[in-house]
């Protein structure tokens, strides 16, 4: 005859036990099961321990408490450092672009996983949180900073609730730290005039003007990114720039199952950039990049209208009587052996941080503010606003993108594009390309 089951014991309640149990020897402490819903039709059960048998039944009321209001509640122990590892590993690095990952996980080992690493997932308060903000901008750092910490946690903290990991979001209940007004230094349309002269006219009979002069003309006067001015390639210019690729220094990461001894993952044997499957990128060498634009308002088309024309389709010209592995149009100025002897032109890309560097020389040369290169943008904003272009017409020639803004699109041809170009132009006091 089958022996008869006994019945399990229902939701919610819960039993208080001794350890060891046999009560002729000293009690070492108290435990209580709580029994919660199914999962996957599996038992599960809230393990309790604590040193005395009022302890423990405090305990077990406070999480029967918080199984009728919340429905269930998480049996792990994982730490937020733990669930962080995996977070990243399974959710940003697969479903981000390497430099957005890269970014996420910065913010996680320099500020977030510091402050909540070791405390168990289920028991971050928002006061843990509020401490975390403190914490950043005490350091010195930004309120940006601070924010952009918030909304990471945020965004994991959501996938451990998804997962079932938690049952509420802690940082969903805390207050996002304010954003403070941003001191944006920005060159004038003045300055602008006063860069192009110092990079496109040669100083003297003996001194050529400078080589990449022509790179910094693009950047003012297209308001095009770094990236897709240094990625742009000789067969994407014609009558038009093809601002279709963005070229960038990516972080590799390590790629041996085991620890190969190496500490940074550009020197592993088995190096590997993870990236999602529909990311469209095409290698360079090294840690160089070609991407697509993050969205389909960042690839766009720029009529070329004078005096840009000709500064472009010039160096277009010499670029192709130079070394060019990789058919850019800007390829980097010749380099320095230990010794500081100048050497040949060899066809390398531009890389990011040396053009950053170079900018600010640039800046210096001319004698105006320095700013930030991206911020060579918001000249070229400012100049189009001042020829009364339409915004509609600038958010395309910027390649700004918005919801509010998307009606607009629908109504900008090329036509009234290489119109605002040529106003942009007109604000110049000149028009022989030369300057």
């Amino acid at each position: 005859m089958t022996a008869i089951k006994p019945n399990k014991r229902a939701k919610g309640t819960g039993t208080v036990f001794r350890v060891p149990s046999d009560p002729a020897l000293p009690v070492q402490y108290w435990k209580a099961s709580l029994e919660l819903p199914e999962r996957d039709g599996k038992r599960r059960r809230k393990q309790i321990r604590r040193k005395t048998k009022g302890l423990v039944e405090a305990e077990l009321n406070k999480q029967r408490r918080l199984l009728v209001d919340q429905g269930d509640i998480s049996t792990s122990g994982e730490t937020f450092g733990k669930w962080a590892e995996y977070w990243f590993r399974e959710f940003v690095v697969k479903n981000n672009r390497p430099k957005t990952a890269a970014n996420y996980r910065s913010s996680l080992n320099n500020h977030i996983i510091p402050a909540l690493g070791k405390k168990r997932l289920d028991q971050i308060t928002p006061a843990h949180i509020r401490q975390m903000h403190t914490a950043i901008v005490g350091k010195g750092l930004a309120s940006t900073t601070a924010l952009f910490a918030h909304n990471v946690l945020t965004a994991s903290l959501t996938d451990a609730m998804r997962e079932g990991r938690i049952q509420k979001n802690p940082a969903t209940l805390t207050r996002a730290p304010r954003k403070s007004p941003a001191k944006l230094a920005i060159l004038t349309g003045d300055h602008g005039v006063q860069v192009l002269r110092t990079v496109l006219t040669a100083p003297d009979d003996a001194t050529p003007a400078d080589r990449l002069g022509s790179r910094w003309a693009a950047a003012l006067l297209t308001g095009a990114r770094q990236g897709e001015l240094i990625g742009l390639e000789l067969d994407r210019v014609t009558d038009v720039l093809d601002l279709s690729w963005q070229l960038q220094r990516l972080t590799w990461l390590h790629g041996c199952d085991d620890p190969c001894g190496r500490k940074r993952g550009t020197d592993c044997p088995a190096r590997k950039l993870d990236s999602p499957a529909d990311w469209e990128h095409r290698h360079v060498e090294g840690g160089l990049w070609l991407s697509r634009p993050k969205s389909d308002a960042g690839w766009r088309i720029i009529p070329l209208v004078e005096p840009l024309r000709s500064i472009i389709l010039e160096r277009v010209r010499v670029a192709a009587t130079e070394p060019n592995t990789h058919g850019f149009v800007w390829t980097a100025d010749p380099k320095r052996d230990k010794h500081g002897r100048v050497q040949p032109l060899d066809g390398s890309p531009i890389d990011p941080s040396r053009d950053n560097a170079e900018w600010h020389r640039v800046l210096e040369r001319a004698g105006v503010p320095s700013v930030r290169l991206h911020d060579a943008r918001h000249t070229t904003a400012t100049l189009l606003q001042k020829a009364r272009v339409p915004m509609s017409v600038r958010m395309r020639i910027l390649g700004h993108g918005s919801a509010a803004m998307v009606e607009h699109y629908t109504d900008v041809d090329d036509g009234q594009i290489e119109s605002g170009m040529t106003a942009l132009s007109a604000l110049l006091p000149f028009t022989d390309p030369q300057l």
